[in-house]
């Protein structure tokens, strides 16, 4: 079976982090978003892949190029971006079979790919959803069933009919395309996929769904990325490697990854904590379950907890990084504090709103370049843009 693989979108309640990277490029482990859809893939038998790409492309093409990830990858750019369905009609002059589709922004169970392709295949249905329960049906498309099949289904509604949702993952029939190619744009400009499935169900084609087994994760949103990364975490595999220069007065924990060439001094390295090539990790610093990308250098008496540090970073002597995400290249100076903890839910600007994002840990999200100077104190869901100084 092949696989369309929906990555064109610029991911704005992601910024900054996104500002200047495609949202699948994330960070997630030692890997990225869309690097982990493609492994998942691969070990459910999938050897054609057709990547719907828009913004900052030439990032994803050359990452995937250079990852000899052993699959035959097409490049489908998606100039417009005027939603899902768009990105299956331009996909669809390249796809020659069967087919599932997914969101390029997703985690989720790696076996589950292989149980949904047994499941439609052996089906009569044009196709196959997966869904999941959510305590809140309201952030995302909510669908009422009956028995198995998909009877009807809405978009994000205040007053969401059910709390089974769609997560995004689909099995198709060649056949379908013709439904997509046939669908109208919706009140908001878009084509939508959820759309044409409604025409096939009008057209009484049957559309199935099956519950979506183990972890999944939307990565829409800043706190969204830390979750995934924690929850990739907790299947880590020990590893040390031995161009690593670990000091003997060293705590490291079971499981941690540290890759070859980072340098680690009398410090405690707590599990799950993944530190990545060409670390350095200074005197009396504490890393506990966090992601700590390549070439980055942390100073004496550091606090680094759940936390993502991408490559590049420089974090000075005494600082404390909590809940949070330090993009590329930034340079956070001495004692910076990172504060994480409320009494109340934590606020933070979303696609130029200011939202509740129901967590009562959650620290700040910083851009890539962005410079923070000694002795700062950043607030919890405070975003610096890229290259700012504060």
């Amino acid at each position: 079976m092949e696989a369309v693989i929906l990555a064109a979108g610029k991911g704005v309640r992601l910024s900054p982090l996104t500002d200047e990277k495609p949202k699948p490029m994330l960070p997630l482990g030692e890997g990225t978003i869309i690097g982990n859809i493609l492994k998942v893939f691969k070990s459910s038998g999938i050897d054609k892949i057709s990547i719907i790409v828009g913004h900052k492309s030439e990032i994803l093409r050359d990452y995937i190029k250079k990852g000899n990830f052993g699959i035959d990858i097409t490049f489908i750019e998606q100039k417009e971006r005027l939603g899902t369905g768009h990105a299956l009609m331009i996909a669809s002059e390249h796809v020659n079979s069967d087919f599932i589709c997914v969101y390029g922004d997703l985690i989720f169970k790696e076996n589950f790919i292989e149980s949904m392709i047994s499941n439609f295949n052996s089906s009569d249905s044009i196709a196959l959803m997966a869904l999941t329960e959510s305590n809140t049906p309201e952030l995302f498309g909510s669908v009422v069933v009956d028995c198995d099949e998909v009877v009807r289904i809405f978009e994000k509604s205040d007053k969401p009919p059910s709390n089974l949702i769609n997560t995004g993952i689909y099995c198709f029939r060649k056949e379908a395309l013709s439904f997509i190619n046939k669908t109208k744009l919706s009140p908001r400009g878009e084509y939508e996929l959820t759309d044409s499935l409604r025409m096939m169900i009008e057209d009484g084609k049957k559309v199935r769904w099956m519950r979506l087994g183990g972890k999944w994760i939307d990565i829409g949103r800043p706190w969204d990325l830390i979750d995934a990364n924690i929850y990739l975490l907790e299947s880590l595999e020990h590893y040390l490697s031995d161009d690593a220069d670990i000091s003997d007065d060293s705590k490291i924990a079971y499981p941690v990854r540290i890759d070859s060439g980072t340098v680690i001094t009398s410090s405690v390295i707590t599990k799950p904590s993944s530190i990545s090539k060409n670390v350095i990790i200074e005197a009396n610093s504490l890393i506990s379950s966090s992601v700590i990308r390549e070439n980055v250098k942390i100073g004496k008496n550091c606090t680094i907890e759940n936390s993502i540090i991408m490559g590049g970073a420089k974090i000075g002597d005494n600082s404390v990084v909590s809940f949070s995400i330090i993009g590329e290249n930034s340079d956070i100076g001495k004692n910076v504090t990172f504060e994480s903890k409320s009494d109340q839910p934590i606020k933070i600007e979303l696609k130029g709103e200011v939202v509740d994002s129901g967590r009562a840990q959650l620290g700040a999200v910083v851009g890539k370049n962005a410079k923070i100077k000694d002795n700062t104190t950043v607030k919890p869901g405070q975003k610096i843009n890229p290259g700012e100084s504060i």
